[in-house]
């Protein structure tokens, strides 16, 4: 299959994560981690328990490969009436992470999603888009290598810059969630603004959070996020956008996907299985982007 890389190198896109680095607030009370007494609940408001709580949660404190899946039910919002269901996406992310000293964390991101039916596992290779009537290709998604090092005094972060926002303790389990709003130049639209509406949450186990000998916790997973038309779905000109609703886990590895997730992938987006060698930036719209440069 075409693989769909454009002229970014790795270092233009790490060069780009400088440039674009944002800082995401983790807290503002000072002082260290202290310990909670038994029984009680511990003070996430601690900048630095707050970061290494995000670290393990999203991630690992330790020198590891952590992989995650989630469903997402894809809607089109016209901005006014029900929304439509589009399609489902199975969205898969690879995320090599390491320590680098001084409570610095640093993570390489490799994502990929393939569609199917809507709440279905049968996998799309055109859309009959119910707005429309008309009858499309589908492009499935890439992203990656995206570079983001986690730092006590914050993120530096490549796209989105999600906002951490106060850590919950509920029953047993401990939710984290964040948010990214925000708006930025539209590179393939110039003089248009692209806007980005992105809401996680995580969710682990209050006895893994706290326990010194686990560094990358076990979450559940859920996602919220409203974006723009994608250039294929043939939507140019119509208000509103996608909206997208998503849940999830980390799993062990790839082969833990479920088999007809992990047959789709390997047909569809087979980046995601051999991430050693993908060492080209790639996003969403990289191939409506090299069309206009070339």
């Amino acid at each position: 299959m075409k693989k769909h890389h454009t002229r970014y190198t790795r270092r233009a896109a790490l060069q780009g994560a400088a440039a674009m680095g944002a800082t995401l607030a983790l807290s503002s009370t000072a002082g260290g981690t202290a310990e909670a007494a038994p029984g009680e609940a511990p003070d996430f408001r601690d900048p630095l328990r707050a970061l290494r709580t995000h670290v393990k949660m999203v991630g690992s404190l330790g020198e590891e490969i952590v992989c995650s899946f989630m469903r997402l039910n894809l809607y089109a919002d016209l901005g006014s009436g029900n929304f439509v269901p589009f399609f489902t996406m199975n969205n898969i992310l690879v995320d090599y992470w390491q320590p680098k000293g001084g409570d610095q964390h640093e993570m390489r991101k490799y994502e990929v999603g393939y569609y199917t039916r809507y709440d279905s596992y049968e996998p799309l290779e055109t859309f009959a888009n119910p707005v429309t009537g008309k009858t499309v290709p589908v492009q499935h998604f890439r992203l990656g290598p995206v570079p983001r090092l986690y730092r006590p005094d914050g993120v530096i972060a490549m796209g989105y810059k999600p906002k951490m926002l106060p850590i919950e303790v509920i029953g047993e389990r401990v939710f984290l969630a964040t948010e990214s709003i925000e708006s930025r130049p539209d590179m393939l639209r110039p003089g248009e603004t692209m806007y980005v509406n992105s809401f996680m949450t995580m969710s682990s186990r209050l006895a893994d959070v706290l326990d010194p000998k686990v560094n990358s916790a076990p979450v559940h997973l859920q996602l919220q996020n409203k974006g723009r038309w994608q250039s294929w779905m043939g939507m140019e000109g119509r208000p509103g956008g996608t909206v997208a609703r998503g849940f999830g886990t980390k799993l062990s590895s790839l082969d833990a996907l479920p088999a007809p997730v992990k047959e789709g992938a390997r047909r569809f987006v087979p980046e995601i299985f051999d991430t050693a060698n993908w060492t080209e930036f790639v996003f969403e719209e990289s191939d409506a982007l090299k069309s206009r440069r070339d």
